[in-house]
């Protein structure tokens, strides 16, 4: 097939202020056979699904977790790849012809899309810069130790993977919910290709933001944190790999101060959602 279709699902929610950026950069691909969906989650006021409209993006109002709404998307992707994509990232122009190209010329079953900071003004972007210069220099893919995860997937790939989540962890998992996929596209196929410089995200860029960011994924982390993946869950409470390694000593430190934020944001709504 010369040129696959390529569909893009991206899960939202109250995303009126980043969506338009992100499906700007889309629609403006080199790679032309695309199709996008929306699975939005938003209250009535947000303004996503006028911005889905105006760049003819199917839009589908979903009240379910994160988790459930990728799957979501995928069900009714019609490509033969599917790119998984959240409404706070900007993809380069080039990224999906790229990665077309590397998984039919090479087989790929999978392919990371390199991310960086889109800005880096504020002291807690430059912390989220130095953690993302870490992990793209040493390119773990482990699913356990790693964070680097492949966006861009097979559909029949990505499709089994959602197959193999049991059904109880639908219902409100949200932040973990990229790497339990990946484990599960994982188990299938390590034929996993890289895209440098692909997208840059719009992290927080306040401690406020940042802290409000990570208590949701702490909240949203529970039911999935016992059971099948309890042991994917607590490989993620660990500094990066590779830390210090090639004279990356600030961005070591940068990524370390980074976890420990998030760290504690992270257990607070845990630990609150739990004793609820």
């Amino acid at each position: 097939m010369k040129n696959p279709l390529v569909t893009i699902t991206i899960p939202a929610f109250n995303s009126g202020k980043t969506i338009e950026r992100c499906l700007l950069a889309l629609k403006r691909q080199s790679y032309k056979n695309i199709d996008i969906n929306i699975i939005d989650g938003s209250t009535k006021n947000d303004k996503t699904y006028l911005v889905a409209r105006k760049y003819e993006a199917l839009h589908k109002f979903f009240p379910g977790s994160l988790l459930a709404a990728r799957y979501e998307g995928v069900k009714i992707a019609k490509g033969k790849y599917t790119l998984i994509f959240d409404s706070d990232q900007i993809i380069s122009n080039t990224a999906i012809e790229k990665a077309v190209a590397l998984s039919e010329n090479n087989g790929y079953d999978m392919v990371v899309f390199e991310e960086d900071v889109f800005k880096k003004d504020t002291y807690i972007e430059k912390l989220f810069a130095c953690d993302r210069k870490l992990m793209n220099a040493v390119n773990d893919l482990s699913p356990y130790t790693g964070v680097i995860m492949p966006r861009f997937f097979k559909t029949k790939i990505l499709m089994k993977s959602y197959s193999n989540i049991p059904h109880v962890y639908f219902a409100d998992t949200g932040g973990p919910d990229h790497a339990i996929v990946y484990l599960e596209a994982y188990k299938l196929s390590n034929k996993i290709g890289i895209i440098t410089n692909a997208v840059k995200h719009l992290e927080p860029s306040t401690l406020t933001e940042l802290l409000k960011k990570f208590y949701r994924w702490g909240q949203t982390s529970v039911g999935v944190s016992k059971g099948k993946y309890s042991t994917l869950m607590k490989s993620k409470e660990r500094f990066r790999t590779g830390l210090f390694s090639n004279g990356l000593i600030i961005e070591s430190l940068g990524s370390i101060l980074l976890l420990i934020l998030k760290g504690v944001a992270f257990k607070t709504g845990y630990i609150i959602r739990k004793m609820q």
